[in-house]
């Protein structure tokens, strides 16, 4: 006989609550029988006896039997059991007047229901019903008489099933409660535990968005005005007047970093480039450089650039901050282009300086590696190399739209 699968859960409780009711009714059969039938010959008492022990022994080691032959092999084997004590009890048993044994039968079937599943639970039950009224035959009983009795037991054995059955379906019920139960816990945990992820996410991007900002913003007044410091010490004393103009450049440019540093600390709120045309924005700082800087700085514009997205147009303005300020600081050029292309799909910025050749550069830094993370989230592309001929070239290329769609082709 072959167990069907059912939930391990659900048969321990089912197990747990007809165990309770199996020793009170072989406990119940046991007593009455010693009690009531001593006039029987000792080779029918004392087996009957014995086996009724058994039987509870048996019920009281299911469980283990489970845990060391495993579910299948332990139910077959508690079954087999089962149903061969029943039937001997029975034939051994047999008296004249009421016996309490063939109440076995309700407690063999209600266990086969939960241990072995519906269908087998009532092929076994419907067998041991027919095995009961053959050792009725067996023992000479008249045919009247035993199906007499057969309705009584049949009504008694259908409500023990239903009864069974209403009880597994009841602990599935609560088994499949209680899994869902745990389930939506552990959303609810994971969903809380995937908030603080983002959360943290949010705040390291937006620690890293700032540290980007200071650095593209304040780095590139700071360079200037350290440019202007050095000219002014050198002509502080044979052209104090061309000194006095570094020195208000310098003023100027400090000016400009405290701004910057006031629009970083309030979480860059007020966007350098918001309200006005991208050109002229590039073209204002390529003339603020122009006066701080013994470099000569051209701007180029080809095409209409028209209305862009803000974070695009910052992603521009940073991209010249950087590039004058490699330019001034790394380079030893003497000149730069800036050239801003603008076409259909997209925008494409270059800035070019003509300083001697260079090993390739390592994006280490907050500036060029910032760039590149700008451009990859809006869906763009960006390049920094030396060029073999002399000279450094910065190149971004972003969609117009801001999206996030890799062009391959959009640097070159």
């Amino acid at each position: 006989m072959r167990a069907i699968h059912q939930e391990p859960i659900v048969v321990a409780r089912s197990q747990q609550t007809l165990m309770i009711a199996a020793y009170a009714v072989i406990s119940v059969a046991l007593v009455e029988f010693t009690l009531f039938h001593l006039h029987l010959p000792p080779l029918r008492f004392y087996p009957v006896v014995l086996l009724l022990s058994l039987l509870l022994v048996l019920n009281a080691a299911w469980n283990r039997l489970q845990q060391r032959l495993g579910e299948l092999a332990a139910n077959r084997l508690f079954f087999s059991l089962s149903a061969v004590i029943f039937l001997i009890v029975n034939y051994f048993g047999l008296d004249e007047g009421w016996t309490f044994l063939p109440f076995l039968l309700f407690v063999i079937a209600s266990q086969a229901v939960v241990g072995l599943g519906m269908k087998y639970g009532l092929a076994l039950s419907g067998l041991l019903f027919l095995g009961w009224n053959g050792v009725l035959w067996l023992r000479g009983v008249p045919l009247a008489s035993i199906l007499a009795q057969i309705p009584s037991i049949a009504l008694g054995l259908i409500f023990t099933l239903v009864f069974s059955i209403v009880l597994t379906r009841l602990s599935e019920q609560m088994v499949r409660t209680e899994r869902l139960a745990a389930e939506l816990q552990a959303a609810n945990e994971a969903l809380a535990a995937a908030r603080e992820r983002e959360l943290a996410l949010a705040v390291a991007e937006e620690r890293v968005r700032l540290a980007h900002e200071i650095h593209d913003g304040l780095g590139h007044h700071l360079t200037a005005l350290h440019v202007q410091l050095q000219a002014a010490t050198r002509l502080l004393d044979r052209d104090p007047e061309r000194a006095a103009q570094a020195l208000n450049l310098c003023r100027e440019e400090a000016q400009a970093a405290l701004r910057e540093v006031r629009q970083s600390v309030a979480m860059m709120r007020n966007n350098p480039v918001a309200g006005q045309p991208l050109p002229a924005v590039i073209a204002g700082l390529v003339r603020d450089f122009s006066r701080v800087s013994s470099l000569q700085v051209s701007f180029i514009q080809e095409g209409e650039v028209g209305d862009i997205d803000p974070a695009t147009a910052m992603t521009f303005f940073r991209a010249v901050q950087e590039g004058l300020t490699n330019a001034q600081k790394h380079a030893q050029a003497t000149t730069v282009t800036v050239r801003l292309i603008a076409t259909a799909d997209k925008i494409r910025l270059e800035v070019i300086n003509d300083g001697p050749p260079a090993p390739p550069i390592a994006e280490t830094g907050f500036g060029l590696a910032g760039l590149r993370e700008r451009a990859t989230r809006l869906g763009g592309e960006m390049q920094a190399e030396p060029q073999p001929t002399g000279g450094f070239r910065l190149v971004i290329a972003l969609p117009r739209s801001g999206g996030t769609v890799h062009d391959p082709h959009s640097v070159s």
